[in-house]
This record gives structure tokens, C-alpha cells and sequence, in this order.
């Protein structure tokens, strides 16, 4: 993971995130900062709540459901305020139950308000998509749930981790990691076989080893 590993630590994490050898999960972080706090902070937190107040703020589930994102939201509150205290009673890919508190975090009120809904947007989409997955996955048991590129444009690591967390599969990243003919493919290859020969070729001569898909047309 392009230019990561000396900024997130994964160590400790249940379910590390996909690979993706240009995305850049800490600057997809501060872009979210930055797009809420504009040019002049939180003016609201600023003028209510004194500069040196201390907090204890608690995460409290709405809906049952699969908890996923613990280990972005730590991203964020470290990128935030890296003394800020933070707990968990829940990992990622755990069941929780509505009003069930399964976290907390403590320090500087003005730099918990300013992470909160960061958090708080990515935590409620990753354990949406989460949720979802891992409702098809049970049904489908011994078949693998897969996902597509159909992601919202920005983030597509922290959508495809969340598909891992509900317990489904990543297909590909994008373009570049699998060979996937389709129709748009084979109309302008001129057919099917003309389209699995090309990119035959391609990859012989290039020396690369790729999985390769086809998707033939009303399949």
C-alpha cells in the first residue's frame, strides 16, 4: 500500500484493508478534515466550548448490525489529535445490537467534535456496506460474494474493506490488476475470440500473469 506503512499501523488490525499500490488512505482522511473545517474551523465549537476543555464522547449503536471502520476511526483521531484516549469493547466484523455502547474516546472537546463526523460518516458507510455483505454472504454460504468497481469515486479501498469485514471477497481494485473482458470489449475486438486473443498477446508480451474474466453479452 503506496506510501502507508510508516503512517498507519496494521498491525493490530482484524481485517487489514486491500492492497492498492497508489492509493493513499491518510490523505483520503485529511481531504475529509479539511472539506468540513474549511478556511476557519469549526466556528460553531469555537465559540461554545472553552479551548481547554476535556471530554469523554461514547459510540452508540443505532441499528443492529456489523460494526466496521474501528481502525479508520483510530486513523482519524490520531491524524486529529494523536493524545486524544480511545477505547473500544468491539472490533471490526463484530455483530453489535441497537444502543449498544461499544466504544469511547477522551480528551480535548474541540478535537473530538472536529473528528466526529469523519468518523462517524465513515464508520456508518463501512458498516452499512458491512452489514449488507455479510446478509448476502450467510444466504449464499458456500458461494463467494464478490464486489464491483462501482464505488463511490474516492473511496473505493474503504468501500472494498468493508465488503471484507461483512465477510465478502475483493474482485479487483480497478483496471489494472485483472483482465476483464466485456461487451464494450468484444464489440470493438470484433467478437469474443478476437478479444481473448488480443489480450492473450498483451500479456505474453509484457510477461504478465493475470487472471482473466469474461462477461458475454445478457450473461
Amino acid at each position: 500500500m503506496a506510501g502507508l506503512e510508516t503512517r498507519i499501523s496494521f498491525e493490530s488490525m482484524v481485517i487489514k484493508p486491500p492492497s492498492h499500490p497508489t492509493y493513499d488512505l491518510v490523505a483520503i482522511i485529511k481531504l475529509a478534515l479539511s472539506e468540513d473545517v474549511g478556511d476557519q474551523g469549526d466556528v460553531t465549537c469555537l465559540a461554545t466550548i472553552p479551548d481547554d476543555m476535556e471530554v469523554e464522547a461514547h459510540f452508540l449503536a443505532k441499528e443492529d448490525g456489523i460494526i466496521a471502520g474501528i481502525a479508520l476511526a483510530e486513523t482519524v483521531f490520531n491524524e486529529v489529535d494523536p493524545s486524544l484516549k480511545v477505547e473500544w469493547s468491539q472490533k471490526d466484523g463484530d455483530y453489535v445490537h441497537k444502543r449498544l455502547k461499544f466504544g469511547k474516546v477522551h480528551g480535548r472537546a474541540h478535537n473530538i467534535v472536529r473528528a466526529e463526523r469523519v468518523v462517524l460518516n465513515f464508520m456508518q458507510r463501512m458498516s452499512g456496506i458491512a452489514t449488507q455483505t455479510k446478509a448476502m454472504a450467510d444466504v449464499a454460504h458456500l458461494v463467494l460474494i464478490l464486489e464491483t468497481r462501482k464505488t463511490a469515486p474516492g473511496l473505493r479501498l474503504v468501500d472494498k474493506w468493508a465488503v471484507l469485514i461483512g465477510g465478502g471477497r475483493n474482485q479487483r481494485m480497478g483496471l489494472f490488476d485483472m483482465v476483464l473482458i466485456k461487451d464494450n470489449h468484444i464489440s470493438i475486438a470484433g467478437g469474443v475470440t478476437n478479444a481473448v486473443k488480443s489480450v492473450d498477446s498483451y500479456l505474453k508480451k509484457r510477461n504478465l500473469r493475470m487472471e482473466v474474466k469474461v462477461k458475454l453479452p445478457n450473461s
